[in-house]
């Protein structure tokens, strides 16, 4: 409803009242109570998709012959946005927020009351998931749900793998770094470009192997039971006994 323009009609002293005189008055007085009802009227605003905090999407109420009103922000990530104090008449509600297509529904305050609204944001960029810590095979395969594909794979000392096939050494190796960083907007523009990792380096073990006791043993024979694990006789030195 709208709330009529006022047009006082005065009685001077003497004057009868007439009925139509009161009942303007009447009138008057229960447009304006009826308007101020209206205004009690709360809206709650619920965002359904799971993967957005409520605290980050800005909610306003807009229509032409008045000033956008924005909501209080809820205090928890699946809160409500919540507003009040709307004047009567049509009124548009709209949700936004980075990476997302805005939503909107029509909303029309006629008296006090409450209103439950759900509005549902559609993406327009894929989130970048956080990688850090997992294997390169999990990393990857939350790239490839996210429809981001890797476009360049290194390790700490600046080593370059294919990331189609950066071998098997690799693939368990965990993640220590990733461009753009976790829970960036990946546009369309950025997808083309992919992501890149920086993986640990591969730990390399040294074979080893137990020097048996060559006490008591001619060279020939030394050498013969260090080859036969896997050894290489080095510089003999011969140490005569003191006299």
């Amino acid at each position: 409803m709208d709330l009529q323009p006022f047009v006082p009609t005065l009685v001077h002293p003497g004057q009868p009242l007439t009925a139509q005189g009161w009942n303007d008055l009447v009138g008057g007085i229960d447009a304006v109570y009826q308007f101020l009802r209206a205004t009690l009227h709360t809206v709650h605003v619920r965002i359904t998709n799971p993967e957005v905090d409520a605290r980050d999407v800005r909610v306003t109420a807009t229509r032409a012959d008045a000033a956008p009103v924005e909501s209080v922000r809820p205090t928890a990530p699946d809160g409500e946005h919540v507003l009040t104090r709307l004047e009567p008449g049509a009124w548009t509600l709209t949700a936004d927020l980075a990476g997302y297509q805005s939503a909107s529904t029509p909303l029309n305050i006629t008296d006090a009351g409450d209103t439950q609204i759900a509005l549902a944001l559609q993406a327009t960029a894929q989130v970048m998931p956080d990688l850090f810590g997992l294997t390169l095979t999990t990393a990857i395969a939350a790239l490839g749900a996210a429809g981001i594909a890797l476009t360049r794979l290194l390790d700490f000392e600046a080593s370059e793998y294919a990331p189609a096939n950066p071998g098997s050494e690799q693939l368990g190796q965990p993640v220590l770094a990733q461009s753009p960083p976790a829970y960036t907007l990946v546009d369309a523009t950025l997808a083309a470009r992919g992501a890149a990792l920086v993986i640990a380096v591969p730990a390399k073990l040294e074979s080893v192997a137990e020097v048996p006791s060559l006490a008591g043993l001619t060279q020939a024979e030394a050498k013969q039971v260090l080859e036969g694990i896997g050894l290489r006789l080095g510089k003999v030195t011969v140490l005569q006994p003191r006299g």
